[in-house]
């Protein structure tokens, strides 16, 4: 259970080869909110999507769906910890697992449980996630197995994969995310130094970002035409490098084990994504100390991420 938004539905994805792992046999629905039904319908190994219109604000399709999958589960785990997935999950069947009220930010959301796992809400999300899964199906799991895991996405063919690659290295910016506190400021300066020894690429989403995207490419970048989530991942896959804010499409490049360097503000990266040898964070010194349950959306500490330190990172990944 993982409704929204992308970026979470991402930091859960992982969890499902862990799952299959361990109980090969399992049947595995994923509830989601409509508008993300496209990316949740490209998870490996999950047999049914469930989609639910609730930002739309149609709670009565919403019950009908819900009351139709009512009793079908033995199981139901709640990753998003929210009243709103608590209330999902309590539709569904009575055996659900999810953090106690100390370990979400909706502590009132425990109440729905039938199991609570107690875990720091500050502790690395990709870990919460799977050691809820391991305490309600009965595994255990070793860090290291996220090192070597399979790309939690599946993707489609309508664009060509790496067997078209050109010669030079190709980095993917996304400068973008669903705050300004998260969206770093000096994107030109990168590109104008990355573009020494890569191609530089922008994706952006709605007008307003197209926008200033467009602004962003005069620095020696291209944008990107439109893309659905399913072309976003077959671009990747013909790059070499992925950069950008704490936002949906770096998680997604890790998701899919490619080369990231994603920048951090006032959230903590230790938190909010894992670190790889090809995944790294960089992570700018806040106000105050980084506190999960308390976000300072006016702290827009990011913009003092000197972009030669990017810069430099990103080189050494592309010529790794």
């Amino acid at each position: 259970m993982k409704l929204s938004a992308l970026g979470d539905i991402v930091h859960a994805s992982v969890a499902i080869q862990f799952i299959r792992k361990h109980i090969a046999n399992a049947h595995i629905s994923w509830f989601c909110d409509a508008r993300f039904e496209q990316i949740a319908r490209l998870l490996a190994g999950v047999d049914e999507v469930v989609a639910l219109p609730l930002k739309d604000k149609k709670f009565l399709k919403s019950f009908g769906i819900l009351r139709q999958k009512q009793g079908q589960f033995d199981i139901i785990i709640d990753l998003q910890g929210l009243l709103k997935s608590a209330l999902v999950s309590r539709s569904l069947g009575k055996n659900i697992f999810g953090f106690d009220r100390f370990s979400t930010k909706e502590g009132l959301a425990s109440i729905f449980y039938t199991h609570k796992y107690s875990c720091n809400y500050n502790k690395n999300i990709i870990l919460r996630n799977l050691e809820l899964c391991a305490f309600a199906l009965n595994f255990s799991f070793d860090e290291k197995e996220i090192l070597t895991k399979e790309p939690c996405f599946l993707k489609n063919s309508r664009i060509p994969n790496k067997n078209s690659r050109i010669s030079s290295k190709k980095i993917l910016i996304a400068p973008f995310a669903s705050e300004s506190s998260k969206c770093y400021a000096h994107f030109a300066s990168v590109i104008k130094g990355a573009k020494e020894f890569a191609q530089c690429f922008l994706v952006a989403g709605s007008e307003i970002e197209r926008e200033k995207a467009t602004k962003l490419a005069s620095s020696g970048a291209t944008l990107l035409a439109p893309l659905d989530l399913a072309q976003i991942l077959e671009f990747m896959d013909t790059c070499d490098l992925i950069i950008g804010n704490d936002s949906g499409i770096t998680h997604l490049a890790w998701a899919q084990n490619y080369a990231t360097i994603t920048l951090f503000g006032n959230r903590s990266g230790a938190r909010n994504a894992f670190a790889t040898p090809k995944n790294l964070i960089i992570q700018a010194t806040p106000k105050h100390k980084i506190d999960a349950f308390h976000i300072d959306k006016s702290d827009f500490c990011i913009n003092d991420i000197d972009p030669a330190q990017i810069i430099a990172k990103a080189k050494g990944l592309c010529d790794a």
